[in-house]
C-alpha cells in the first residue's frame, strides 16, 4: 500500500476523477456534451435571458414610473409655485395702489394744512431796497403754503433784477422763509444809449427807480461802443483801477473820459482842474498829483494838470472846465 503511494505511476490524486467504468470512457459523445445537456442547458439559458430581460424591463417601467411621478409633482409644484407668484404680485400691486393712493391724500392735506402756511418774512440786505421791494421782486407773499415755495425759483428771479448780485432764499418749517440779497455796489455810471451803471466787479447793469440819482462820476468815451468786446473790457478795467487809486486825491471827481489814443483823462467836481493822465495810471503818478492838488486852492483858476510826462506834473491854464473846448482833447497842450 506504502508502494503505491509513493509510486508516481500508480499513486491515485485526489484531484483526478478516475472514470468508474474505463469502458464507458470511450463513448461517441462526452457526458457534457450529450444531447440532453445541450437542450437542459438551452432552456436554461432561454430563460434566465428572458427572466432577466423581463426584470430589467420591469425595473425600468418602476424607473420611468417614479420619473413620471416625479415629474407630474414638479409640474404640480411649479403650477403652484407660479400661482404663489401671482398672488404675491396682485398683493403687492395692489398695497402699492394703496400706499400711492393714502401717500397722494396725506401730501395733499399736509400741503393745504393752515399750519404749514408762511407767517414770516426775513430779508437781510444792505438796505439800499427795503424788504417790500425784495418780496415782491421774489413773489413772496404771507399766507402762502411754504411747500409751494421753490427757494430755486424764487432766487432765479431775484437774480434777474439788475441791481441784485447774489440772493439766498432758505425755508424754515413750518412758517418763516429766510431771503439773503447783496445788491451790487455801483463806482460809476456809463454813457451810453442807455442809462448803464458800473459795480465794483466792473459789471455794467441797467439803472431802476430811485438809484439813478446816484452821485457818481461819469465814464465817456465808450458811445457806440459795445461793451462787451475785448476794447472796452479792457477800458472799464482801467477806471476800476483809475477811481480806487484817486482816492488818494480825496476830491470827487465829475468825469473819467477814456480815449484809445491819448488815454484817460480825469474832471475834478470840485476844483476846476483837468487831469490828463493817459496810460500813467501808477500809484506813483498819482500821489505825484495828489501832491499838487493840495497845494492849489479851492478858488483857484482853471488848469490843467499834464501828468504824462515821467517825475513830473505839468500844471497850464485852461479854459473854464465848463466851456465845452475845455473837453477837447485833441488840442494840443
Amino acid at each position: 500500500m506504502a508502494q503505491h503511494l509513493n509510486n508516481p505511476e500508480t499513486r491515485i490524486s485526489p484531484f483526478i476523477v478516475q472514470p468508474a467504468h474505463p469502458e464507458r470512457s470511450r463513448r461517441r459523445f462526452p457526458f457534457s456534451l450529450s444531447p440532453l445537456r445541450l437542450g437542459s442547458g438551452a432552456i436554461w439559458t432561454w430563460l434566465r435571458t428572458g427572466l432577466s430581460q423581463r426584470v430589467r424591463y420591469f425595473g425600468m417601467g418602476m424607473f420611468k414610473g417614479r420619473d413620471r411621478c416625479e415629474n407630474r409633482r414638479k409640474a404640480r409644484l411649479g403650477r403652484s409655485q407660479r400661482g404663489w407668484y401671482v398672488s404675491a404680485a396682485l398683493v403687492t400691486v395692489g398695497l402699492g395702489g394703496a400706499m400711492d393712493a393714502s401717500w397722494s391724500a396725506l401730501t395733499r392735506y399736509v400741503m393745504h394744512h393752515p399750519y404749514f402756511t408762511v407767517q414770516e418774512i426775513i430779508v437781510n440786505s444792505n438796505g439800499r431796497f427795503s424788504a417790500e421791494e425784495v418780496q415782491t421782486w421774489g413773489g413772496l407773499v404771507l399766507g402762502r403754503s411754504l411747500w409751494k415755495i421753490d427757494p430755486a425759483q424764487v432766487e432765479a428771479r431775484l437774480r434777474a433784477q439788475p441791481w441784485i448780485e447774489t440772493a439766498q432764499v432758505r425755508r424754515e418749517f413750518p412758517q418763516r422763509v429766510y431771503v439773503t440779497v447783496k445788491t451790487r455796489r455801483p463806482v460809476a455810471i456809463v454813457l451810453q444809449d442807455s442809462l448803464l451803471y458800473l459795480d465794483d466787479t466792473g459789471t455794467c447793469f441797467a439803472g431802476q427807480g430811485k438809484s439813478e440819482v446816484l452821485d457818481l462820476p461819469y465814464v465817456s468815451g465808450l458811445t457806440g461802443l459795445s461793451l462787451d468786446t475785448p476794447t472796452a473790457r479792457t477800458a472799464l478795467t482801467g477806471v476800476l483801477h483809475l477811481l480806487s487809486l484817486a482816492r488818494l486825491w480825496q476830491e470827487p471827481l465829475s468825469e473819467v473820459h477814456w480815449d484809445p489814443q491819448q488815454g484817460y483823462t480825469v474832471f475834478l467836481a470840485r476844483l476846476r482842474v483837468t487831469i490828463r493822465l493817459g496810460w500813467a495810471t501808477t500809484p506813483e503818478k498819482f500821489a505825484q498829483v495828489g501832491a499838487v492838488l493840495a497845494t492849489w486852492p479851492v478858488e483857484g483858476p482853471a488848469a490843467l494838470f499834464d501828468a504824462r510826462f515821467a517825475d513830473q506834473i505839468v500844471v497850464r491854464p485852461s479854459a473854464d472846465e465848463r466851456d465845452p473846448r475845455a473837453h477837447d482833447l485833441s488840442r494840443p497842450l
